[in-house]
């Protein structure tokens, strides 16, 4: 029974090992809950940790000195947020194509011991959809830990989104909303073509 798997976060933070890697989904796949409980952790075993993340959103995933001994994020694409701490030396670029990403999983080049992945409610049959396409299953499918964030706000996708509850080893249910198109306008910047930056909350 899929159920018996809920755990909380906290709960599910103490399985992670010093020095592992986790994969966290992006935009409003990722798990913002995890995140959050990740980021506001004090437990020992949190430490050395890298995040991998196709694009930080610089929301929930903080990218300052204070986490320095927690963690150090790898991310595909820089943006505003990150290009700062990658010239500083905070922060990982992979140079690489997204088109790439699953492969780079798929083939171990890039280790996933973690993946933290964002789902809908699955349904009678036990069957979920994830939001994201780009390389969740492949994560999914390499990681050790496979921890799913149930969240009723993500709508179902089409395409190679189909996950069974028996794909993870835990899950817990989000109490964080996911991001929508205006919290992520600001990663864009403005719709004239300048460069100023734009509220979360403004819309597009």
């Amino acid at each position: 029974m899929w159920k018996q798997k809920i755990v909380s976060p906290e709960n599910m933070l103490a399985k992670i090992d010093p020095g592992m890697s986790i994969f966290l989904g992006t935009g409003m796949a990722e798990p913002r809950t995890l995140v959050k409980h990740l980021m506001e952790s004090n437990q020992s075993n949190l430490q050395d940790l890298e995040l991998i993340q196709l694009v930080s959103l610089g929301d929930a995933v903080a990218i300052d000195e204070r986490y320095a001994r927690k963690f150090r994020l790898k991310t595909f694409f820089s943006g505003w947020l990150a290009s700062e701490a990658i010239s500083q030396g905070r922060v990982d670029l992979i140079p690489s194509r997204f088109s790439r990403v699953a492969w780079l999983f798929k083939t171990g080049v890039i280790n996933i011991d973690v993946a933290f992945i964002q789902v809908t409610p699955p349904d009678e049959n036990g069957y979920a959809y994830l939001v994201g396409a780009s390389a969740e299953k492949q994560a999914m499918e390499m990681a050790k830990i496979v921890v799913g964030e149930i969240n009723s706000q993500i709508p179902r996708t089409m395409g190679d989104t189909l996950v069974n509850m028996d794909d993870f080893d835990y899950l817990v249910e989000a109490t964080e909303p996911p991001y929508y198109v205006g919290t992520l306008a600001f990663l864009y910047g403005c719709a004239d073509g300048s460069d100023q930056k734009r509220s979360r909350d403004q819309p597009l």
